[in-house]
């Protein structure tokens, strides 16, 4: 099987130590730096409801660190680190949501020996999903013809997802299995 050439690994391995640099440095600057690099990669990526996300999402953790710290600390520029390093995870998180395909990324650490169970059954959720998300919406449509709303803590659509993907797990091991999909079976030596 001939490898596919992808920039998800480099781009996920440059997230990752970005991540790791940000956690252990106490520089405002670089962290600023990455949000800038970060809202220009969402705006060229046109991703503006990630932009959104990225300016909402962690403004109240950010904000109640900062508070928290002003509050009870003696250094605020501690409080300022964390609250630019709050958005600048958040920066990177939504980077790696909108710039990595997740696909790409699987079935290439499936080719340099991640377990294939893990990667196929990963790829299955994956694709799952909207058909998944559908199911819940007919739920919820069919469940307000009679009448009745279904708050997203309503058990019965977490049963009603279960009970659909058991109805798909046939059609999965077959697409599986059509994919290329084998189950190896390992054999140990014993030594005897």
């Amino acid at each position: 099987m001939a490898q596919k050439k992808t920039d998800a690994l480099n781009l996920s391995l440059l997230i990752l130590a970005l991540t790791l640099e940000i956690s252990v440095s106490h520089a405002v600057k670089l962290n600023v730096a990455l949000i800038v690099l970060a809202l220009g990669f969402l705006g060229w990526r046109r991703a503006f409801r990630s932009l959104i996300v990225l300016l909402l999402l962690p403004l109240i953790p950010a904000a109640s660190s900062y508070w928290a710290i002003t509050l009870h600390g003696t250094d605020t520029s501690y409080a300022l680190l964390l609250f630019v390093r709050t958005y600048a995870f958040t920066a990177l998180g939504l980077v790696f949501l909108t710039g990595v395909d997740l696909e790409a990324l699987l079935l290439w650490l499936e080719q340099h020996k991640l377990s294939p169970n893990f990667v196929y059954g990963l790829l299955v959720v994956i694709h799952a999903l909207p058909q998944i998300m559908r199911e819940v919406a007919d739920l919820r449509e069919a469940s307000l013809l009679r009448g009745q709303k279904l708050r997203p803590w309503s058990p019965l659509i977490y049963v009603k997802v279960i009970f659909v993907a058991m109805a798909w797990q046939d059609q999965y091991v077959t697409a599986m299995y059509a994919h290329g999909y084998t189950e190896a079976v390992r054999e140990r030596f014993n030594g005897n």
